[in-house]
């Protein structure tokens, strides 16, 4: 169970930037975006509840030329053991252009099987600008899989290449035996993409500072400082009118200032994305860096999207803005702290939840010793007071071990509040919760301000008090 709830006021702040976390992926649906790792609901395989999952590792990149691991592990969530004899089927798309991935000799594998006898699969990318990707292996003499005895396949070729989102597809061929193909095969689809860190320079006072912006959808194409009104700006190409703002769970970015820039180490900062305000957290706790954390929902960023279309805001670019605060008025959030095994598990919610209003869940996933747990899995679960599922999302942890999901609670009353499955286990913790009846004037806005990043600033103010 979760312990009594910790209270605190928080300063709704406006926004800036963009990193992109993780939805969970369902088999033979259109695709969802993911980074660092991700998995999917367990299917019905045979009478077991059959799921994959998928991780990148590293989730951020600093050299373009920098490998990139992909695992794929397909298994039972009822024993938590995998699958046998898997011939996994995999090949990218980046910019509706298709990079298939051949075998090197071009006798098996040549669309893009590949095999594990114990259900693990682990790909090694070196990122090259070549015409096609090439793996090297050995063949699995049945089905053309090929693996490379418990060791990395190694693919070399243009993927990850350029910075930017990458479509990965991953079919299920084979399972318990080489000689016969699943039917229907199970397919996935993926969006991917390393995070890159560029750096902006912010001159102040004939000096030149350095601002270091880490991000996933493309490189930052222009950026500048306005000294009279401290006002940092960047955007980079980004496609609102496409199908891709449906598909991303949530968005993440962490701007990285240096202390010299006083005006930004604040607790709160205001910024927008595309000229519309929208929640940041501010992290000054550290000694040489304010770092800006900046969180989206799905439901917020499509409600974004729709206003930057409808206004003509730009649709072909994301531009954000980060400038020192105005002043705002408190609300009041909880953080509710729960340990099951090996994790402990942060859900930061506002103080008063209403009915009929997206409510934000932050969800924070760390060690025993409270190390964040990057790419840990988790599925948000909520019951009404008779034990019945109302709702089940699921997500991925940042490189902070962060993710958040919007709820919306249809009547007042008693809930319970689950967080299942956490890093593909079978832990979980829960806590019940309380939906009052009215939403008063104004807590709309400021409910959609409640980033989840607060979890970070008050465990550290918390151990500081």
């Amino acid at each position: 169970m979760f312990s009594d709830p910790k209270r605190f006021p928080l300063r709704p702040v406006l926004a800036i930037a963009f990193f992109a976390s993780m939805l969970i992926v369902v088999p033979a649906l259109p695709g969802a975006f993911a980074h660092g790792g991700m998995q999917p609901p367990a299917a019905d395989f045979g009478g077991k509840k059959a799921s994959l999952f998928l991780k990148l590792d590293p989730p951020v990149v600093t050299d373009a030329s920098q490998p990139v691991f992909i695992t794929a592990r397909f298994f039972d969530e009822n024993t938590n053991e995998n699958f046998k004899e898997v011939t996994y089927r995999i090949f990218f798309m980046k910019d509706g252009k298709e990079i298939p991935i051949s075998t090197e000799g071009g006798m098996y594998g040549g669309q893009g099987f590949f095999y594990d006898p114990n259900g693990n699969l682990l790909i090694k990318i070196v990122p090259e600008k070549t015409e096609a990707a090439v793996a090297k292996g050995e063949p699995e003499f049945q089905y053309g899989g090929i693996w490379n005895r418990g060791q990395p396949v190694e693919v070399r070729g243009p993927i990850f290449t350029e910075p930017g989102l990458y479509n990965l597809f991953v079919e299920i061929h084979t399972v318990g035996t080489t000689r016969t193909q699943v039917e229907p095969v199970l397919k996935y689809d993926v969006w991917v993409t390393p995070g890159r860190e560029q750096t902006i320079d912010v001159p102040v006072d004939g000096q030149t500072q350095q601002v270091k912006v880490r991000n996933y959808y493309g490189a930052i194409d222009n950026s500048s400082y306005d000294e009279a009104t401290k006002t940092i700006k960047f955007s980079m190409p980004f496609d609102w009118k496409s199908d891709m703002v449906s598909r991303i769970g949530m968005l993440h970015t962490e701007v990285f200032i240096p202390k010299t820039l006083s005006e930004f180490d604040k607790e709160s900062l205001s910024g927008t994305v595309n000229g519309i305000d929208t929640p940041v957290f501010v992290d000054n706790f550290g000694e040489n860096e304010t770092v800006v954390h900046f969180t989206i929902s799905k439901q917020h960023l499509e409600n974004l999207a729709n206003q930057i279309r409808s206004e003509d805001r730009t649709p072909s670019q994301a531009v954000f803005t980060l400038s020192p605060p105005d002043p705002e008025k408190m609300v009041s959030i909880m953080q509710l702290d729960a340990d099951s095994s090996s994790y402990k598990v942060t859900l930061t919610i506002p103080e008063s939840i209403f009915p009929d209003q997206p409510i934000p869940f932050g969800v924070k996933i760390a060690d025993k010793d409270g190390t964040p747990r990057s790419a840990a899995t988790y599925e948000l679960v909520i019951l009404d007071n008779q034990g019945n599922e109302l709702s089940r999302s699921g997500g991925v942890t940042t490189p902070e071990g962060i993710s958040s999901q919007d709820v919306t609670f249809n009547a007042q009353g008693s809930f319970t509040v689950r967080v299942e499955k956490i890093n593909a286990s079978g832990e979980s913790v829960q806590s019940s919760i309380q939906v009052v009846p009215e939403f008063p004037v104004g807590i709309a806005s400021m409910a959609a301000a409640l980033g989840m990043m607060a979890v970070i600033f008050y465990l550290r103010r918390s151990k500081r008090a």
